[in-house]
């Protein structure tokens, strides 16, 4: 199929028969209308509601009709109205639950032996389409009779190369409005209520800034159209609700991972939790529990304030949070704390200004100026001196460069550019993309099985670095760099490490097996705040914690009281290793 420019149509609103656009519902609302009793009946739930956000330019926002303390429950849904797996994941997850399985028979057992779901947890293909898998008799029939019935003869078409999935998405959406235009799918036209589109009002808007991407979005939701043999509904053009199915979910889409693997299984969309607004400051976090998703507090939220989420790193310097907005959820943050822009925000903060540095360090930032000459206005540092600034923002490009940079980073180029920004003295640990450097570095570790040289950067990150730029114990970076330290700790107990230990408990005073405990401690008693005992990284936890602490043959406090004791050792240990050593 050869795929069309789709021509510029009218707003979805004036296309709706007799219908007032959907964008005034918000500001007078037409009670009793079916539009009204959407938002009123798909929009709310027991503890919360949809409506205008108080950010301007937000559109619609979700608000708390009560209080929530720190790590309760705002906002549940059994499974996001639409997600779909990675192109990569599609034969190794189960695309109704989400959970993954490992297919190579080594990492498998390993896995296996650590506790982890995914090394007993066995997916086979649909034996229609054979392009996507489940793990049981009992999501495939949930998925077939919710909506791959309606995909499974268009993505199983030999030699049809994979469809994006937002593409796959937007083909179920379809069929589930084509097979029930009146009912239950009035909660699926919510979704084109959603900026930017707002039922077709938001595309010159979104065309005057981002033209190249209008026209993507025009052709896959063409595509997703064709595909579904172009339905037509008596409200709408198809074809163009089909393009707001599309923006709704490219726009506002939620990442799908799990925090016992660093991987990302895919992308979904929920009416309910994508109603939350993005913030710098958040009070609140999603998270994901195949295929459970959530929305909890953060911080304590009163009955009447807007609960607000991060969509993306909020602890980047303000220009690379903004342009990631951009790039990717096609909005600039108008946040209180973005309102004060990158001269007043930590995140931005640099330990020394451009002019201050060594000639050696003159001499690399003046090669990176030229090698990132067109990344320079992303990652732009603002300083008065414009020299200063130039070498500045070359410096912060290549970090960032090298930190996001996809598939394997060599241990000698992120070593590299960490003794950059920590040896300049422009960097603090703290400041990203330290930290991500530092995570990264972690990931080779543990994938070289290099655990002594992951253990060093496991308790920089833990005890030194996160605690900073995530304040929340409970927090998901916390808890999972809890678990994965706690792992290379358990390792170096064994016998195998034997003379580690030793040289640990001589030179610094420090008893492993203590360490191991206090990891399980934080994970114990954090754990209900975020993954409660029936997620897979919950029980894992307290699985673990349940069958180990009773083993040592010492009172629980007891236990307490001898990790308490060992952290400021192991606190002091973290901060005295240097980026040389690390």
């Amino acid at each position: 199929m050869a795929l069309r420019r789709l021509p510029r149509r009218a707003p979805l609103h004036s296309q709706l028969r007799g219908a007032k656009p959907w964008t005034e519902l918000w500001d007078t609302p037409a009670a009793g209308t079916p539009l009204q009793l959407l938002f009123t009946a798909a929009g709310m739930a027991d503890h919360v509601e949809v409506r205008p956000s108080g950010i301007a330019g937000a559109g619609r926002g979700l608000f708390a009709r009560k209080k929530f303390a720190p790590g309760d429950v705002v906002v549940s849904v059994d499974r996001p109205l639409a997600a779909e797996c990675e192109y990569d994941r599609m034969l190794d997850t189960c695309s109704w639950c989400f959970h993954r399985s490992i297919t190579e028979p080594e990492e498998r057992a390993q896995a296996a032996s650590m506790g982890l779901p995914m090394g007993f947890i066995e997916v086979k293909a649909c034996s229609g389409c054979r392009r996507v898998a489940y793990c049981s008799k009992k999501c495939q029939s949930k998925a077939w009779k919710q909506d791959h019935k309606y995909e499974c003869k268009i993505i199983g078409v030999p030699g049809r190369p994979p469809l994006p999935p937002p593409v796959r998405a937007v083909i179920k959406l379809l069929g589930r409005l084509k097979a029930d235009p009146t009912g239950s799918s009035s909660k699926l036209l919510e979704l084109l209520t959603f900026r930017p589109f707002e039922g077709g009002a938001g595309l010159d808007e979104f065309e005057r800034n981002n033209k190249a991407r209008l026209d993507d979005f025009n052709t896959l939701a063409h595509a997703a159209w064709f595909y579904s043999d172009k339905p037509n509904f008596d409200f709408a053009s198809g074809e163009l609700i089909a393009k707001g199915f599309l923006f709704a979910f490219y726009s506002n889409q939620v990442r799908i991972s799990s925090p016992l693997d660093e991987g990302q299984y895919g992308s979904c969309f929920d009416p309910l939790i994508c109603s939350a607004n993005h913030s710098c400051e958040p009070n609140a976090i999603i998270t994901f529990a195949q295929p459970r998703q959530f929305i909890r507090a953060l911080k304590p939220i009163k009955a009447g304030d807007e609960v607000l989420v991060h969509y993306v790193d909020i602890s980047n310097p303000f220009g690379v949070r903004q342009l990631d907005l951009k790039d990717g959820y096609y909005f600039h943050c108008r946040c209180p704390k973005c309102k004060k822009g990158s001269r007043f925000a930590a995140e931005d903060e640099f330990c020394k200004m451009g002019e201050d540095l060594d000639d050696d360090w003159f001499k690399l930032a003046d090669e990176l100026v030229e090698r990132h000459r067109d990344v320079l206005d992303k990652y732009m540092v603002p300083v008065n001196d414009a020299k200063a600034q130039e070498r500045l923002t070359a410096m912060q490009a290549e970090a960032f460069t090298v930190a996001q940079q996809k598939g394997a980073v060599s241990v000698d180029d992120i070593k590299a550019t960490l003794k950059m920004c920590i040896n300049s003295g422009m960097w603090k640990w703290t400041r990203q993309p330290v930290p991500k450097l530092c995570r990264n570095l972690l990931s080779v570790y543990l994938a070289n099985a290099d655990v002594y040289r992951a253990f060093r950067v496991g308790i920089k990150l833990y005890f030194e670095i996160t605690p900073v730029i995530s304040p929340q114990a409970f927090s998901p970076e916390r808890l999972i760099l809890a678990w994965n330290l706690s792992t290379v700790v358990n390792v170096l107990c064994g016998p195998m490490h034997e003379d580690v230990c030793n040289e640990l408990a001589k030179e610094a005073g420090i008893e492993l097996r203590v360490v191991y405990c206090g990891l399980l401690f934080d994970l114990y008693d954090n754990i209900d705040y975020m993954y409660d005992d029936e997620t897979p990284f919950g029980v894992l936890v307290n699985g673990t914690y349940e069958q180990i602490i009773p083993q040592l043959g010492y009172p629980e406090q007891q236990l307490r009281d001898k990790a308490k004791e060992m952290r400021p050792k192991i606190e002091e240990l973290a901060r005295s290793i240097s980026v040389d050593t690390i």
